[in-house]
């Protein structure tokens, strides 16, 4: 991991600025749904996210003293590893995902599989339900890595770089889509995912042609219902459940 990031443990959090307008890009349901941030760190751009919106708020955390910020604002949050959660598949409405940016544990620059965003998106991407939607915040120039999963697993793809001082240090993009069902995905064709992961290494290498997130949304993602739900970690800690809503 890099040096800031072995201090901060992984957490480059998403500037509030940022969160704000991802929340004009999403349209939640009057009903409630369900949503889940993994790196949750201390709740702000999550909180930004899901504002006014009737959602039961699940989050984890490695960092115990970010943990305790993080639940001042989110009613349900666990200490500990996503990658060792396990939560029923298709449970959650929305995905908010902003994982660590380094190599995975025992590999290195030549395992590219092996990049921790690929990592924690083929571990989480399952919690979605089909019609759920993934807020995918990454480094552009990893986009490659993470292309078989998204061109195989999600649709209504659309990507963004983020102009926040703080994200253009990192270079960072939202990618926003929708999870194909079991259908959609018997549907594809070999041809279409390979003409996906393309696109994907060709964004990753010239990020800066990546269109800049607009200052008025130029699409909605809708956001399925869905209702709570009960997670573990594999040591023996719950995740909290709560009717309370916030």
């Amino acid at each position: 991991m890099r040096s800031a990031g072995r201090i901060r443990m992984g957490f480059f959090p998403l500037p509030l600025s940022e969160a704000q307008r991802i929340r004009h890009l999403v349209s939640f349901p009057d009903l409630v749904s369900a949503a889940v941030d993994p790196c949750v760190g201390d709740g702000v751009a999550f909180e930004a996210i899901t504002k006014d919106a009737e959602v039961f708020r699940y989050g984890i955390e490695l960092d115990a003293y970010r943990t305790e910020q993080a639940r001042k604002r989110i009613p349900n949050v666990v200490q500990g590893n996503a990658l060792e959660v396990h939560c029923a598949v298709e449970s959650f409405s929305l995905l908010y995902l902003n994982p660590p940016y380094d190599w995975a544990l025992g590999s290195g620059e030549g395992s590219p599989s092996n990049r921790t965003e690929q990592v924690f998106l083929s571990h989480t991407y399952r919690w979605l339900k089909p019609g759920g939607v993934l807020l995918f915040v990454i480094p552009g120039d990893r986009l490659a890595e993470c292309s078989q999963t998204l061109a195989t697993h999600f649709r209504d793809v659309r990507i963004y770089r983020l102009e926040a001082p703080e994200c253009v240090r990192y270079k960072q993009v939202i990618v926003l889509g929708v999870r194909r069902n079991r259908r959609e995905r018997e549907r594809l064709q070999d041809g279409d995912i390979a003409r996906a992961r393309l696109q994907y290494a060709s964004l990753a290498r010239t990020t800066n042609e990546i269109p800049v997130f607009p200052s008025e949304p130029d699409a909605q993602y809708s956001i399925p219902t869905s209702g709570p739900l009960r997670a573990k970690i594999r040591s023996t800690t719950r995740l909290r459940t709560s009717d309370e809503r916030s």
